[in-house]
């Protein structure tokens, strides 16, 4: 029998749990901790709505469509709404955006 008492006080050995001991000064910061969380009032935040983004067109300016750049003159994109100024003149005209660039000035 001695074998058997022996094996039911390791069981009742394995049923009792082990708590760590926790000092007093860690309960007092754990429940300082708690009762600042609880505290807290819940913060209503709002979704945020998604903006549309309206396409921004080039304002047209008024010109005619370049057909040789020329030295001084003042050309304008229709697309992007770029402006050039020619430096030096060219029998070709000035492109930008795959378009040909019109004459402001």
């Amino acid at each position: 029998m001695a074998g058997l008492e022996n094996s039911m006080d390791l069981a009742e050995a394995a049923k009792k749990t082990k708590q760590p001991k926790i000092s007093n000064a860690e309960k007092e910061r754990q429940r300082a901790f708690l009762e600042q969380l609880r505290a807290r009032k819940p913060v209503k935040v709002k979704a945020a709505k998604p903006s549309k983004k309206k396409a921004v067109k080039a304002k047209s300016k008024k010109g005619k469509k370049m057909s040789k750049a020329e030295e001084g003159e003042t050309y304008y994109c229709t697309v992007c709404g770029g402006e050039v100024i020619c430096t030096t003149s060219s029998e070709s005209p000035l492109t930008c955006c795959e378009e040909v660039l019109y004459i402001i000035s």
